[in-house]
């Protein structure tokens, strides 16, 4: 039997959980699934098949320094969407890439960037 990867959930660091779980709430629509406390120490927030773990942390390096890529369909609502949240980075803007995806980026409020990617299709 071949194993099939099914969904990858990455843990990104925050300087305020509760910040950063408010955050993708507004730019992805992703939806409170688990908080540990109040305030959160570890929260997990998703939709679908993307969950992102966040975890405090106050290593403003480590944020720097993390970048993940979540494929989507229906990316042009989503780029609307960050675009109305204020969120898209300027050097990330919506366009075509020559490996044959449509993609922009976004930097969240701890400095991860996070790139939304779509098949060309």
């Amino acid at each position: 039997m071949t194993t099939r990867f099914l969904s990858v959930s990455p843990l990104i660091p925050a300087r305020d959980v509760d910040e950063g779980i408010a955050f993708y709430q507004r730019a992805f629509g992703f939806e409170l699934l688990y908080r540990d406390a109040q305030p959160a120490q570890f929260a997990i927030v998703g939709s679908d098949g993307a969950k992102l773990h966040l975890f405090a942390s106050q290593d403003k390096h480590l944020a720097d320094w993390t970048s993940l890529r979540i494929e989507v369909d229906g990316i042009d609502a989503l780029h609307a969407r960050c675009q109305e949240a204020g969120c898209v980075h300027p050097n990330g803007l919506l366009g075509s890439r020559p490996w044959g995806t449509r993609e922009f980026s976004i930097v969240d409020p701890s400095g991860v960037c996070v790139a939304l990617v779509e098949q060309a299709k």
